[in-house]
């Protein structure tokens, strides 16, 4: 067989692979997720625990009676739900619902979910939070998309309903809020904005240049807007950490083959390799990783890449990869494994990324309600802008743009290193198990091989 048809066959085999055993095991998440992005850096700020109120007064309007309940109160849940990742978020949403409700509710209310689909649109975006808001929920949550987020923002200030989104990681949301609060002081996100992710990154290559001594840097990505906050903060962190970015390349999410993008960045003297890709292009760097025998660490981050199910969709091509995951099956806090353990129990799949803070979203709002002891939306917003929240995907604190903190003890990802089949966490170093080994790739008589090493 000719090389060029070895070729095509594997990138058939794998890709089809990778995608037909993903369906059938974890439900797909669409190729190329686009958020529009600047370069604003969101502020933080250090706030105090508070305790939680033990007596409550409720402010809520008389709503329906419920048998065990003082009544019923609603939520919204604007998702994408023609979208199997809007599907895996509204289950977390649900399970959190049912969480609560089977411990009393809030404030003595059963709650209810209220969904409404955005299909992916802004358009659809801002028609469901007006319906939602004028079905009366008390918070909007599991907004996904920065198009969708940003379809929405001008009207908080005229329907005051909440909203704490799972995603949409736009800085110019962040923005808005620091330049003007009255307006959208409504709008939360329970989880990171896009330079917060790039910050992550580059905190793991940082310390690898530093144990390393590795100076120059490769940096492959998916050429959508969502990149563009990691493009502006790597630019200014590498000169900061003194490494330099000696090749870049953007692909389409349709990307075919990388062979002779991994040739051009061994030949640009690069001594590691950054990647970030949202869509499909995981399976065919993977391949393409592995059949060329690139001798590079790669660390970096995919949609695919972070479940469970890689390694075997692309029968160990993804050996040694160092891939980002925001939420993870590791004790990050009490309630993690729980949480995972429940999901993936029930739905046969494990929690995607932004499922993990949809369903985190529901609890924070519940507490901020208890804490605050009504529903009384500036009552609500006092408590989520004061108090700190344990969640399954992390600890939140919100910042004065109203997004969660970056940090090791806060809300921050986990890196872990296909190893065997397995997901062996290398980062951060709090979480990383005693005994762990990082592997290196080398070139020993013509050939690729992994030395391990401890680690850290």
């Amino acid at each position: 067989m000719k090389p060029t048809t070895l070729m095509a066959v594997l990138v058939v085999l794998i890709v089809v692979a990778g995608l037909v055993g993903f369906l059938a095991g974890q439900m797909s998440v669409p190729p190329g997720g686009v958020v529009t992005t600047t370069q604003t850096v969101a502020q933080t700020t250090t706030k105090t625990v508070t305790q939680t109120v033990t007596s409550y007064v409720t402010t809520s309007p008389t709503p329906t009676t419920t048998p065990g309940f003082i009544g019923t109160i609603k939520i919204g849940a604007l998702l994408p739900l023609n979208l199997p990742i809007g599907q895996m978020m509204l289950n977390a949403i649900k399970m959190a619902v049912d969480e609560i409700n089977a411990e009393g509710g809030v404030l003595g209310y059963k709650v209810e979910v209220v969904t409404y689909d955005t299909e992916w649109t802004g358009d659809k975006a801002n028609a469901g939070y007006k319906y939602l808001a004028e079905q009366g929920v008390k918070v909007v949550v599991g907004v996904f998309g920065s198009h969708e987020a940003l379809a929405i923002m001008d009207l908080l200030q005229l329907y005051e309903v909440p909203v704490i989104a799972s995603g949409a990681v736009s800085d110019a949301i962040d923005s808005m809020v620091l330049q003007n609060y009255d307006a959208y002081k409504y709008w939360f996100r329970a989880y990171v904005n896009a330079t917060s992710q790039a910050a992550a990154t580059w905190d793991l290559l940082a310390y690898l240049s530093r144990r390393f001594g590795w100076t120059k840097l490769a940096w492959i990505y998916e050429d959508l807007p969502w990149v563009i906050p990691h493009a502006l903060y790597g630019q200014n962190r590498s000169v900061q950490e003194g490494v330099s970015i000696v090749y870049t390349k953007g692909v389409p999410t349709d990307v075919g083959s990388f062979t002779d993008i991994f040739a051009q960045a061994i030949a640009s003297g690069a001594q590691y390799i950054t990647w970030q890709f949202s869509g499909t292009e995981d399976y065919v760097f993977a391949r393409d990783y592995s059949l060329g025998q690139v001798p590079l660490l790669a660390v970096g981050g995919g949609t695919f890449a972070m479940l469970d199910a890689f390694y075997n969709q692309t029968f160990g091509a993804a050996e040694g990869l160092i891939c980002i995951s925001w939420g993870f099956p590791i004790p990050i806090t009490d309630k993690t494994m729980s949480f995972y353990n429940k999901y993936k129990s029930a739905y046969g799949t494990e929690p995607i990324f932004t499922t993990w803070y949809a369903y985190d979203s529901v609890h924070i709002w519940a507490e901020a309600v208890r804490k605050a002891g009504s529903f009384d939306v500036n009552a609500v917003i006092n408590a989520l802008e004061t108090n700190v929240f344990v969640g399954a995907a992390g600890v939140y604190e919100f910042t004065k743009s109203h997004t969660s903190v970056l940090a090791p003890n806060r809300i921050y990802p986990i890196y872990f290193q296909w190893q065997g089949g397995k997901r062996v966490v290398v980062w951060p170093f709090r979480v990383v198990e005693t005994g762990t080994k990082l592997l290196l790739p080398e070139i020993v008589n013509g050939t690729r091989v992994w030395r391990a090493i401890p680690w850290p």
